[in-house]
């Protein structure tokens, strides 16, 4: 095997291996994101039903989430960054192997 048949297969691999895990972590943000904005309505519900300890308890534990969700996006960023950075690279070993004519 050639070490240009072997950069190819690890980056085919991190490639698959990576691919997979940044679409899951999407899914978390999502999902995050989803019971942040239900806290919020709910904060608001209590407090238009004169409940403010509840809705001040509510409204801490969406802070609290929304500090999660955006430190979560943040990672994300920087393994979508990454996983360009691989599928550019598995691109570029491709081409200069001949595989992918442009």
């Amino acid at each position: 095997m050639t070490s240009s048949s072997l950069i190819l297969l690890i980056l085919g691999v991190i490639t698959l291996i990576y691919g997979p895990k940044a679409v899951q972590y999407q899914m978390r943000i999502t999902n995050r994101w989803k019971v942040y904005w239900r806290l919020v309505n709910q904060s608001k519900a209590a407090l238009r039903n004169g409940d403010q300890q509840l809705s001040q308890q509510l409204r801490n534990l969406s802070k609290g989430h929304l500090a999660k969700v955006l430190q979560m996006q943040r990672r994300r960023r920087l393994v979508t960054a990454f996983s360009m950075l691989l599928l550019g690279g598995l691109y570029g070993a491709m081409n200069a192997m001949g595989l992918i004519a442009l």
